[in-house]
């Protein structure tokens, strides 16, 4: 490892705790915005963990067509959404690793279609978390108004 990426690491590492506590804050405050939101499940950290949101994923009760939808309406308002970590049963290389044929893990393969990451990250500003979730919020009155 270089001398100046090393250095950069050591830097980042003091700074860790105070990282973490702004993507938390973050994080609380899209839940609380984005919780009001019908079709809209924001992630949930489990009673004993402390989640650092890395990724601030939420789920799209609707599934893949609300989500791919919304993940290219967000793209036009210049909001960047990802959808990570496709079910790894299906790869290829499980497939014919393991002989997973398809219909294995339905669960896993039921919110792999609902998932999509949102921008998280410690500098995330409240202006730009009320853009990120009033966007979501028209989206899916829109969106449900012209499908239902």
């Amino acid at each position: 490892m270089p001398n100046i990426t090393a250095s950069i690491g050591i830097s980042q590492v003091k700074k860790l705790n105070k990282i973490i506590e702004m993507r938390r804050r973050n994080a609380t405050y899209m839940t609380e915005k984005l919780s009001k939101i019908g079709g809209i499940q924001p992630p949930n950290s489990p009673n004993g963990y402390f989640h650092i949101y890395q990724m601030y994923t939420i789920r799209i009760r609707d599934g893949k067509e609300v989500r791919d939808a919304l993940k290219n309406y967000l793209a036009e308002k210049g909001v960047m959404t990802k959808v990570y970590f496709p079910p790894v049963h299906l790869t290829r290389f499980y497939r014919e690793k393991f002989g997973f044929k398809g219909g294995e893990l339905p669960v896993t393969k039921k919110l792999a279609k609902q998932v999509l990451t949102l921008p998280m990250y410690p500098t995330l500003t409240t202006n730009e978390m009320d853009y990120i979730t009033e966007n979501i919020k028209l989206f899916m009155k829109n969106y449900a108004s012209h499908v239902y």
